[in-house]
């Protein structure tokens, strides 16, 4: 597990990796460090449900949990790969993001759209250093936070916080042109080196495995 970075030494290695031409091992190094984020996430989200404070029915649960489990077996994937997360400790922007229904189903959208577009990103620098075993990853990886995006936009639609249908989209979008964008963005948000509370890899409760299928082909 990696140790924590001053908040000053974090952000400038952030900032480098957005100013540079990629290697694939940054690729995979700030990948990993994005999935460590979801896991953990995700992980307090759900013991907030649990424990009543976080308005989610027996079902939100369950995908909140499958949804979990999917983003920690992309960790794995990346660490047998030779990524190292950038960090394992994160900061909470705002604590009505595990308090208040809305609020939580808005971040989760906005987090699976950033990525969405991260992968798409790094798909494409993966091809121009010839990985194409990456490239598919990369893709596999960003359908799957398509369907959690999807599932997002469905309890938001059910709960009256956002209008239309859940598949709502033809494209994803292009929100990036590097993998550094996207540090940078989970930065300025305050997920990575922020001043709200911290949050430590993997996040509280198990893990729970509930019967996917997780080899990547």
């Amino acid at each position: 597990m990696g140790m924590p970075l001053h908040n000053a030494a974090l952000a400038a290695m952030v900032q480098a990796s957005a100013q540079q031409c990629e290697s694939v091992q940054q690729i995979i190094d700030i990948a990993a460090t994005a999935e460590a984020l979801a896991v953990t996430a995700l992980g307090g989200a759900i013991a907030e449900a649990q424990a009543g404070r976080l308005a989610l029915d027996a079902e939100q649960i369950q995908v909140l949990q499958a949804a979990r489990f999917a983003e920690e077996a992309h960790y794995r994937f990346l660490v047998s790969a030779g990524a190292h997360a950038l960090t394992h400790t994160f900061t909470l922007p705002d604590p009505a993001i595990i308090a208040d229904v809305p609020t939580f189903l808005n971040t989760i959208i906005g987090l699976e759209e950033a990525f969405i577009a991260a992968y798409m990103a790094a798909a494409q620098v993966f091809a121009i250093h010839g990985r194409p075993d990456l490239v598919a990853y990369a893709m596999q990886t960003a359908a799957v936070e398509g369907d959690h995006r999807a599932h997002a936009r469905f309890y938001a639609i059910r709960a009256g916080v956002v209008e239309g249908v859940p598949n709502n989209l033809a494209f994803e979008s292009a929100l990036f042109s590097s993998l550094g964008e996207a540090a940078a963005a989970l930065h300025a948000l305050g997920w990575i080196g922020g001043s709200g509370p911290q949050l430590v890899y993997p996040g509280p409760g198990e893990i729970i495995d509930p019967g996917m299928l997780s080899a990547v082909a």
